[in-house]
């Protein structure tokens, strides 16, 4: 819906809003990944799982499931401090109070 809703932006004050959506879908993320990464590191073989297939060296999948997911959750941080300052930057804008009609973009 997030981006649907970002193709085109009729009244221009409502980039605001969905600066702040973006965000906080960011942050969402974020945790996610944190949280499925914490779990990929206590999750013990012959508990939650029974080795690797073949295309493992039998110990290092959740290892480095853990490890990528963490370097995701760092790279989602990243973009939500990008994404706060361009909301507040956004936040200072004096945006025309009617809708913009733009003819329809070729672009996809």
């Amino acid at each position: 819906m997030l981006a649907h809703s970002t193709r085109s932006v009729p009244v221009p004050s409502d980039s605001y809003f969905l600066l702040g959506e973006l965000r906080a879908t960011v942050d969402d993320l974020e945790q996610v990944c944190r949280q499925l990464g914490a779990w990929h590191a206590g999750v013990v073989d012959g508990v939650e799982y029974e080795g690797e297939d073949a295309r493992g060296d039998g110990a290092t999948g959740t290892v480095t499931a853990a490890a990528e997911l963490d370097r995701a959750a760092s790279a989602l941080a990243a973009a939500s401090q990008a994404i706060a300052a361009a909301h507040s930057a956004n936040g200072v804008v004096r945006w025309a109070a009617e809708p913009v009609d733009h003819p329809p973009s070729s672009a996809q």
